[in-house]
């Protein structure tokens, strides 16, 4: 995808979000500047814990940020009169973790997927409603039985594809997949991705693919974005991350990814991590990375570095990245 070209959906600019916990306060964005494009996929992948699925959050609207901004066509979200805001929910949607967690256990498949329509008002006619809903499954690979069936019934790809279906009803803009494959079977997972990718190449909306599966996330992807206590290290294009990463933390969380030969992964040096991730309550001076880094030298536990590009379109918050 040029990006070049196209235009700016999402920016987001120096957000932070913190908690009040009984330590102290929790950084759990710490300063996140990022772009996502109109019909873009951003993968956007780390350890658990490292801030992702809060600062997908954050763009829901799920979460007021403590500092920074989120600006959706230009114009900040949480300065949106009542009229934006709701539009702002029809244009951003998200697909959840647990197929099954986020569906109701006492409501029909079809009043599920058709339940964003309802609050919104976008059919009067229940003819046109249930003609709707039929199109949503059937572009998810669901039929027209099974509009009439609850979540036990189904299996965890099933539910998760009710998820997605329930996620386009609105004609989004911009789909914030949080952790979206992680509860499948791996033979369910790329049937999933692919999904997606159809579906996006037919209905042209974005991305934001929340995940820690770095082998799947590339086949999605057109930019990944790494997330590492609150920051984002480093951000490139998808085959450039594999192929040209500057950032040790991402050249170690390469390294773990299982490689198909045996004899390659026999062979090959994989990179240990020393040394625990410290708390996002108490973060050290300099690079939050610095004590786990095996290339750490005094400027780096002295001063945090700024993301930076490097390369066009290859950022990277390290002080020794050439």
């Amino acid at each position: 995808m040029d990006n070049e070209h196209s235009k700016t959906l999402l920016e987001l600019k120096d957000v932070k979000t913190f908690f009040k916990v009984s330590g102290g306060i929790l950084k759990a964005v710490n300063g996140v500047s990022l772009t996502i494009h109109e019909g873009e996929t951003i993968g956007l992948v780390g350890e658990s814990g490292c801030g992702k699925s809060t600062l997908g959050k954050t763009i829901l609207r799920l979460i007021r940020p403590a500092g920074g901004q989120v600006l959706f066509d230009g114009k900040d979200i949480w300065e949106f009169n009542r009229a934006e805001k709701k539009a702002y929910t029809r244009q951003v949607q998200m697909i959840f973790q647990d197929p099954y967690a986020c569906l109701d256990p006492l409501s029909v498949i079809g009043d599920t997927v058709a339940e964003g329509m309802d609050i919104h008002r976008m059919y009067a006619d229940k003819q046109a409603r249930g003609k709707e809903i039929l199109r949503l499954l059937n572009d998810v690979g669901l039929n027209e039985s099974h509009a009439n069936r609850f979540p036990h019934e189904f299996s965890g790809g099933q539910r998760q594809r009710v998820g997605i279906s329930r996620a386009l009803s609105l004609k989004p803009r911009l789909i914030v997949c949080d952790e979206p494959i992680s509860a499948l079977d791996v033979s369910i997972q790329a049937q999933v991705v692919n999904l997606l990718k159809r579906l996006q190449r037919e209905m042209g909306m974005a991305y934001l693919f929340i995940t820690h599966d770095l082998s799947m996330v590339r086949q999605i992807s057109d930019r990944i974005a790494v997330m590492y206590l609150g920051n984002i290290v480093e951000i490139a294009d998808s085959e450039d991350i594999y192929l040209s990463n500057k950032h040790p933390y991402t050249q170690a969380l390469l390294s773990a990814i299982p490689i198909a030969d045996p004899t390659v992964e026999k062979n090959r040096e994989r990179i240990v991590l020393s040394g625990d991730v410290p708390s996002p309550v108490n973060l050290p001076k300099g690079c939050a990375f610095a004590g786990r880094c095996p290339r750490a030298c005094e400027q780096c536990r002295a001063e945090a570095p700024a993301l930076r590009e490097i390369e066009p379109g290859h950022q990277v918050a390290c002080h020794l990245a050439e």
